[in-house]
């Protein structure tokens, strides 16, 4: 789903030095909002809102686009399967396996577990996919994990 993707975009970009730009612009922009708004021309004030508006709806609008355009990349359902080898994939009729040891990382965000089996791809599963499972889900991926090293 595009919202999954783009709050995973979001989680990304807010967990990186993007972040500390973002809030230092955003703080910036509402400082000099209250500032400098009563004695500044309607022009300047359009300025300073759409730097505001760049940071709070402007950028999420665009990962939201983006987020939205890979989705559209990525139609054909996907089956996974975890056990105690490791992780079974499904699509299109392919089937491909991984070891646990094969995974480079997983991530754990408040709502969803990111699993990552090279630099470039991996799997987001949400907790409204995982549902009550989540933390059982997470403890068996992190303690097949911990075997490898």
């Amino acid at each position: 789903m595009p919202s999954d993707l783009w709050q995973f975009h979001m989680y990304y970009a807010y967990s990186s030095y993007l972040c500390i730009i973002n809030i230092i612009c955003i703080i910036s922009s509402i400082a000099l909002i209250f500032a400098l708004w009563e004695n500044s021309p309607g022009w300047f004030r359009g300025v300073l809102l759409l730097f505001l508006s760049l940071f709070t709806v402007i950028q999420p609008l665009s990962i939201y686009q983006r987020a939205k355009k890979q989705a559209e990349m990525y139609k054909d359902e996907l089956e996974l399967e975890f056990d105690d080898k490791g992780i079974r994939v499904r699509q299109n009729g392919k089937m491909e396996e991984k070891n646990w040891n094969q995974l480079l990382r997983i991530i754990v965000k408040p709502t969803m577990v990111v699993i990552y089996t090279d630099v470039e791809h991996g799997y987001i599963l949400t907790s409204r996919v995982l549902k009550d499972t989540k933390k059982d889900f997470v403890k068996l991926v992190k303690s097949k994990r911990i075997q490898r090293t």
